[in-house]
C-alpha cells in the first residue's frame, strides 16, 4: 500500500470516529443534563427536551465537520481535469522539444 492511500484511509477513519463522537457527546451530555434537572425539579420532559437538543447540536455539528471536510478534498472530476490538463501540458511540452 503507498503511503498517500494509506493516508486516505487514516483520514477517512479519523473522520468516521469524529463524526460519532461529535454526534454522541452533545446527546449525552444534554440529555444527563436535562434527566439531572428532572430529578431535581421532580418534572419528566426536560430529559427529553435535552436529548432533542443535544440531538439537533450533534446534527450542526456534523454538518460543519463534513462541509469542512469535503470543502479540503477534491471531487473525482476535479481530479479528472487536473490530470487532462497535466496530460496535455506534457504533450504540448514534447512536441515543443521535438520541434
Amino acid at each position: 500500500m503507498r503511503k498517500k492511500e494509506s493516508n486516505e484511509v487514516a483520514n477517512a477513519l479519523v473522520l468516521i470516529v469524529q463524526i460519532g463522537v461529535t454526534m454522541l457527546v452533545p446527546i449525552l451530555l444534554c440529555a444527563i443534563g436535562g434527566a439531572w434537572l428532572d430529578h431535581k425539579l421532580g418534572t419528566r420532559w426536560i430529559s427529553v427536551l435535552g436529548f432533542v437538543l443535544g440531538a439537533i447540536a450533534g446534527f450542526q455539528n456534523v454538518y460543519r465537520l463534513v462541509k469542512k471536510y469535503l470543502k479540503d478534498t477534491k471531487s473525482p472530476g476535479q481530479l479528472q481535469r487536473e490530470k487532462e490538463e497535466q496530460e496535455k501540458a506534457s504533450y504540448d511540452q514534447s512536441i515543443k522539444e521535438t520541434e
